[in-house]
């Protein structure tokens, strides 16, 4: 589990939510990750983010083994405020789209050249406002981008396609002010978006296919009998649906509590097995 601490760097952590790396990169916002990426003549995972320090793109390479992460370079945007960051794959190409405070997304091509990470300008758009949360389905080529006062739409994450925004969402609905961040599931028998409703300290699913349906809404709640508090002011989450074994035979859901209570601590990140989303909401898998 790969968690940004938005004041210094990048937190590494294992399953049982034990820490195994801390990199202090700087001020990093949103990461995201994309697998086998060849770099330095083997095959590894490829991880990014934004860097609000220096307006760039940190990368980070996950070896497949081990699991360790080490920082691999840096590539400088356009932007002025750089915010939130998703990553897309397809056809052997992988992308980052990243974005501005003021609504400026930013699309670039990644490359891995004479031992450099390169970033390739390929295409921008803008939001009427501001946004952070982003994700990319690289099955269906679609992109999903949270406009935090008012809602998610959806776009092509193609380089070469049009910018057409359909609304997925509206903020006044089942989502509350901001929306933050966004994940999918790719389930056996259904795919669904999964959004941060921040403002009622709430998490939205709904299909990820058009159109849209909504599934329904949960909340992270107290686990008295593990000590361990709910989540509130959520910022950024991530989800999978891989058999990780265990509570997480049908994929992990990893949140950021930005209102630890027990103990009263630092935010904090908090796991929650699909299966128990799944079940609440009643959804297919």
């Amino acid at each position: 589990i790969l968690g940004t601490d938005k004041r210094g760097g990048l937190a590494v952590y294992n399953l049982a939510g034990k820490e195994k790396q801390y990199l202090p990169v700087g001020r990093i916002n949103n990461v995201d990750i994309r697998s086998k990426i060849k770099w330095e003549g083997k095959v590894v995972d490829l991880a990014v983010a934004s860097q609000r320090d220096h307006n760039s793109l940190i990368f980070f390479a996950i070896d497949r083994a081990s699991g360790a992460v080490a920082t691999i370079g840096e590539a400088d945007t356009n932007l002025q405020n750089i915010y939130g960051l998703c990553m897309y794959q397809h056809d052997q190409q992988t992308y980052a789209f990243v974005n501005d405070t003021d609504g400026t997304y930013v699309q670039y091509h990644l490359a891995t050249d004479k031992q450099a990470v390169t970033a390739k300008f390929v295409r921008s758009f803008k939001l009427a406002s501001q946004p952070e949360g982003c994700v990319a389905d690289d099955a269906t080529g679609q992109l999903f981008v949270g406009e935090e006062n008012l809602g998610i739409w959806a776009l092509s994450a193609a380089p070469d396609a049009a910018v057409n925004l359909q609304k997925v969402a509206s903020v006044g609905e089942a989502l509350v002010a901001d929306v933050e961040g966004l994940a999918l599931y790719h389930g056996k028998a259904a795919d669904y978006l999964v959004a941060s409703s921040q403002g009622d300290n709430s998490y939205v699913v709904f299909d990820a296919t058009a159109p849209y349906q909504l599934r329904g809404k949960f909340r992270v709640v107290l686990n008295p009998q593990a000590d361990i508090d709910g989540s509130a002011e959520t910022d950024g989450l991530a989800v999978n649906s891989t058999n990780l074994g265990g509570a997480w035979s049908s994929g992990i859901m990893v949140v950021q509590d930005g209102r630890n209570r027990l103990p009263e601590a630092n935010q904090n990140f908090k796991y929650i097995p699909w299966q128990t989303v799944a079940e609440t909401l009643q959804l297919a898998q």
